[in-house]
């Protein structure tokens, strides 16, 4: 479950960091800020600290862009098993006192994210792809 929230971005098992780089949920940019790739989580936060984290094992595709005709720049895409949208974001006080049905929800879609780095070397040398693969290999 993706959920924009201020929480401090990860200090542990961080095994690459890419800065300026853009979010896209479903095609509605959330701003830049920086990627991390941990070894248990893909995470990205913004300048003003609120961001997200996906579990590897939620994330069902990954993969470099370099279609422009579906998008028009370079980036790295990912799939995520959940349908992750505003309502969800909205409701995450309310359902996290109570017990967590969500994995019911999370079987009803996918969503698309898409990161953007302003650094175009990053994508051209699969940075990105590289470290995302060789952690979520663990968690297949």
């Amino acid at each position: 479950m993706v959920l924009l929230r201020s929480v401090p971005a990860p200090s542990e098992g961080v095994r690459h960091e890419q800065a300026e780089t853009t979010a896209v949920l479903d095609g509605k940019g959330l701003g830049a800020g920086t990627l991390y790739v941990a070894e248990t989580r893909l995470s990205w936060f913004d300048g003003s600290g609120m961001g997200f984290s996906l579990e590897y094992p939620t994330i069902s595709l990954h993969a470099i862009s370099r279609d422009l005709s579906t998008y028009p720049q370079e980036h790295l895409y990912v799939m995520v098993n959940a349908k992750l949208n505003e309502e969800m974001q909205e409701n995450a006080h309310d359902q996290e006192d109570e017990d967590n049905s969500s994995e019911e929800d999370d079987s009803e879609g996918i969503t698309e994210i898409r990161f953007v780095p302003r650094d175009k070397a990053a994508c051209n040398k699969c940075i990105f792809i590289k470290q995302v693969t060789y952690k979520n290999s663990f968690h297949i």
